[in-house]
Protein backbone atom coordinates (compact mmCIF):
# COMPACT_ATOMS: atom_id res chain seq x y z
CA UNK A 1 0.00 0.00 0.00
CA UNK A 2 1.56 3.26 -1.16
CA UNK A 3 0.97 5.98 1.46
CA UNK A 4 -1.62 8.85 1.05
CA UNK A 5 -0.94 12.40 1.35
CA UNK A 6 -3.73 14.93 2.63
CA UNK A 7 -4.46 18.24 1.36
CA UNK A 8 -6.99 20.85 2.56
CA UNK A 9 -8.40 23.13 0.31
CA UNK A 10 -10.60 25.39 2.53
CA UNK A 11 -12.12 26.17 5.88
CA UNK A 12 -15.80 27.68 5.90
CA UNK A 13 -17.35 29.42 9.20
CA UNK A 14 -20.82 27.69 9.21
CA UNK A 15 -23.98 28.90 11.18
CA UNK A 16 -23.64 32.05 11.15
CA UNK A 17 -24.39 34.54 12.97
CA UNK A 18 -24.33 32.94 16.23
CA UNK A 19 -26.94 33.97 18.99
CA UNK A 20 -24.08 34.03 22.15
CA UNK A 21 -20.81 34.68 20.44
CA UNK A 22 -19.47 37.10 17.63
CA UNK A 23 -17.34 36.26 14.94
CA UNK A 24 -15.25 39.57 14.27
CA UNK A 25 -13.63 37.39 11.40
CA UNK A 26 -13.19 33.77 9.80
CA UNK A 27 -10.75 34.15 6.58
CA UNK A 28 -9.64 30.96 4.26
CA UNK A 29 -6.04 31.58 3.53
CA UNK A 30 -4.18 29.84 0.52
CA UNK A 31 -0.77 29.91 0.45
CA UNK A 32 1.88 28.90 -1.96
CA UNK A 33 4.01 25.95 -1.01
CA UNK A 34 2.08 26.00 2.25
CA UNK A 35 -0.67 24.29 3.65
CA UNK A 36 -3.76 26.73 3.56
CA UNK A 37 -4.51 28.59 6.90
CA UNK A 38 -7.64 29.58 8.54
CA UNK A 39 -7.62 33.24 10.76
CA UNK A 40 -10.58 33.80 12.87
CA UNK A 41 -11.48 36.01 15.87
CA UNK A 42 -14.06 35.26 17.80
CA UNK A 43 -15.64 36.82 21.06
CA UNK A 44 -17.58 34.57 23.75
CA UNK A 45 -18.86 37.08 26.32
CA UNK A 46 -20.43 34.50 28.64
CA UNK A 47 -18.56 31.97 30.56
CA UNK A 48 -20.04 28.39 30.16
CA UNK A 49 -19.42 25.69 31.78
CA UNK A 50 -20.34 22.83 29.50
CA UNK A 51 -20.21 22.86 26.19
CA UNK A 52 -20.53 20.24 23.53
CA UNK A 53 -17.62 19.42 21.49
CA UNK A 54 -19.29 17.87 18.34
CA UNK A 55 -16.90 16.90 15.23
CA UNK A 56 -17.84 14.41 12.44
CA UNK A 57 -16.34 13.31 8.69
CA UNK A 58 -18.21 13.16 5.99
CA UNK A 59 -16.81 11.39 2.76
CA UNK A 60 -18.03 12.62 -0.88
CA UNK A 61 -20.28 10.17 -3.19
CA UNK A 62 -22.13 12.13 -4.91
CA UNK A 63 -22.71 14.40 -1.76
CA UNK A 64 -21.05 14.58 1.54
CA UNK A 65 -22.01 11.57 3.32
CA UNK A 66 -21.27 10.26 7.15
CA UNK A 67 -18.25 8.43 7.04
CA UNK A 68 -16.55 6.77 10.29
CA UNK A 69 -15.36 9.39 12.63
CA UNK A 70 -18.09 11.21 14.98
CA UNK A 71 -17.16 12.72 18.00
CA UNK A 72 -19.73 14.30 20.57
CA UNK A 73 -18.37 14.86 23.73
CA UNK A 74 -19.37 17.65 26.75
CA UNK A 75 -16.20 19.52 26.05
CA UNK A 76 -14.74 20.37 29.78
CA UNK A 77 -15.12 16.67 30.73
CA UNK A 78 -12.94 16.29 27.52
CA UNK A 79 -10.33 18.64 28.99
CA UNK A 80 -10.46 17.46 32.49
CA UNK A 81 -9.66 13.76 31.63
CA UNK A 82 -8.05 13.75 28.63
CA UNK A 83 -9.13 10.16 26.46
CA UNK A 84 -6.57 7.59 26.45
CA UNK A 85 -7.31 5.76 23.43
CA UNK A 86 -8.93 6.19 20.12
CA UNK A 87 -9.90 9.28 17.64
CA UNK A 88 -10.92 10.96 20.76
CA UNK A 89 -7.10 10.95 21.50
CA UNK A 90 -5.93 11.63 18.43
CA UNK A 91 -8.28 15.09 18.59
CA UNK A 92 -6.71 16.29 22.07
CA UNK A 93 -3.35 15.53 21.10
CA UNK A 94 -3.81 17.34 17.82
CA UNK A 95 -5.36 20.12 20.04
CA UNK A 96 -2.98 19.81 22.35
CA UNK A 97 0.01 20.37 20.27
CA UNK A 98 -1.44 23.60 17.37
CA UNK A 99 -3.94 25.10 20.02
CA UNK A 100 -3.38 24.43 23.74
CA UNK A 101 -4.82 27.90 24.25
CA UNK A 102 -8.30 26.34 23.68
CA UNK A 103 -7.83 23.19 26.44
CA UNK A 104 -8.15 25.26 29.51
CA UNK A 105 -10.06 24.19 32.76
CA UNK A 106 -13.81 25.19 32.74
CA UNK A 107 -15.59 27.44 33.03
CA UNK A 108 -14.61 28.65 29.66
CA UNK A 109 -15.29 31.82 28.08
CA UNK A 110 -15.87 35.23 28.88
CA UNK A 111 -12.70 36.50 26.48
CA UNK A 112 -11.86 37.05 22.75
CA UNK A 113 -9.99 34.11 21.30
CA UNK A 114 -7.92 34.77 17.92
CA UNK A 115 -6.47 31.66 16.47
CA UNK A 116 -4.10 30.92 13.08
CA UNK A 117 -4.19 27.93 12.41
CA UNK A 118 -3.81 24.82 10.17
CA UNK A 119 -4.14 20.96 9.79
CA UNK A 120 -0.74 19.38 9.26
CA UNK A 121 -0.66 17.03 6.98
CA UNK A 122 0.78 14.54 10.37
CA UNK A 123 -2.48 15.33 11.86
CA UNK A 124 -4.46 13.62 9.32
CA UNK A 125 -5.38 9.99 9.60
CA UNK A 126 -3.26 7.45 8.12
CA UNK A 127 -5.93 4.75 7.17
CA UNK A 128 -8.98 6.70 5.12
CA UNK A 129 -8.99 5.57 1.48
CA UNK A 130 -8.54 8.58 -1.11
CA UNK A 131 -11.19 10.92 -1.88
CA UNK A 132 -12.58 14.41 -0.76
CA UNK A 133 -14.35 15.16 2.61
CA UNK A 134 -15.25 17.37 4.61
CA UNK A 135 -14.58 17.48 8.29
CA UNK A 136 -17.02 19.47 10.78
CA UNK A 137 -16.07 20.91 13.80
CA UNK A 138 -19.23 22.58 16.32
CA UNK A 139 -19.36 23.76 19.99
CA UNK A 140 -22.60 24.11 21.01
CA UNK A 141 -24.31 25.06 24.35
CA UNK A 142 -26.09 22.87 26.09
CA UNK A 143 -29.51 23.93 25.15
CA UNK A 144 -28.64 23.61 21.25
CA UNK A 145 -27.13 26.90 20.14
CA UNK A 146 -24.06 27.03 18.57
CA UNK A 147 -21.12 28.76 19.81
CA UNK A 148 -19.07 28.47 16.68
CA UNK A 149 -19.16 26.35 13.71
CA UNK A 150 -16.37 25.45 11.20
CA UNK A 151 -16.34 23.24 7.66
CA UNK A 152 -12.96 21.78 6.74
CA UNK A 153 -12.40 20.72 3.10
CA UNK A 154 -9.88 18.48 2.21
CA UNK A 155 -8.69 15.69 0.19
CA UNK A 156 -6.27 12.52 0.36
CA UNK A 157 -4.58 11.60 -2.73
CA UNK A 158 -2.74 8.27 -3.15
CA UNK A 159 0.98 8.81 -4.19
CA UNK A 160 1.50 6.18 -6.20
CA UNK A 161 4.45 4.04 -7.07
CA UNK A 162 6.70 7.05 -8.65
CA UNK A 163 6.19 9.55 -6.27
CA UNK A 164 7.29 6.70 -3.66
CA UNK A 165 10.40 5.92 -5.54
CA UNK A 166 11.41 9.42 -5.73
CA UNK A 167 10.82 10.58 -2.58
CA UNK A 168 13.20 7.42 -0.93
Amino acid sequence: MFPNYTTVTKYVCIDMPYKESTLYFCKNIPRRNAPTMISMSMHVPQLYDNVILKISLFYKFSTYQPFLITVNREGCEFIRNPPQFGIEKHVYDIMQETVPELLTPCPSGNRTYTIDWYLQDSHAPKNIPPGDYKLQFKLVEHSNIILFGMDVYFSVRSTGIVSTFMTE
